[in-house]
């Protein structure tokens, strides 16, 4: 029979501790009022004009009329290349993101708990999912910002999108947590 309690390890404890303090990073990310950040520099000097997540996910709405979460997969990607749908799939991977990491949290918790092999792959998979998830929301995140209408240069004045705080915030914190639950249940 195989043990099931068994003590974690100093290892697997450390790893706890950096999955929940990404998940905390992942969700403030969400909350601070700078998902992205509008850059203008004209003759009569700079400006900022940070935009929050919130206000990306109240635009975000269906041909119907329905809300993201009432939308159906396919329709989300359908047209990829315009600037509204990277913003959908944009909204959609900051949600599936931080979802993700927050049920990571909770189950490498119990994993630390029940410390058993099928919880441990578990966890090893969510932690894989979780650190994708984030990859592909920096990577969308990145390119709504760059393919951004509003960015432009005319004499020597400029406009450009760039990455917030909250963004960085989100996506790093998604990452490092599915690194880090990763790495956690790697070893035995």
């Amino acid at each position: 029979m195989a043990k099931i309690n068994q003590k974690a390890g100093l290892l697997g404890i450390i790893m706890g501790l950096i999955v929940l303090a990404a998940c905390a990073l992942s969700v403030a990310g969400l909350a601070i009022e700078e998902w992205t950040v509008y850059d203008i520099d004209t003759l009569l000097g700079e400006e900022t004009v940070s935009v929050p997540f919130g206000d990306y996910s109240d635009q975000i709405v269906g041909e119907k009329g329905e809300k993201v979460e009432d939308m159906e997969w396919g329709e989300i990607f359908k047209d990829f290349e315009s600037s509204e749908s990277l913003k959908t799939v944009m909204v959609v991977f900051g949600y599936v993101a931080v979802i993700a990491v927050c049920a990571l949290a909770l189950l490498y918790l119990l994993k630390m708990v029940l410390n058993f092999g099928l919880m441990r792959f578990f966890v090893g998979i969510l932690g894989i999912v979780t650190l994708a998830a984030g990859a592909v929301l920096t990577g969308v995140t990145a390119s709504y910002c760059a393919d951004f209408i509003g960015n432009a240069e005319i004499a020597g004045q400029s406009a450009e999108l760039v990455m917030g705080l909250g963004a960085y915030f989100s996506c790093v914190g998604t990452m490092a947590g599915g690194l880090a639950a990763v790495i956690g249940v790697a070893r035995k």
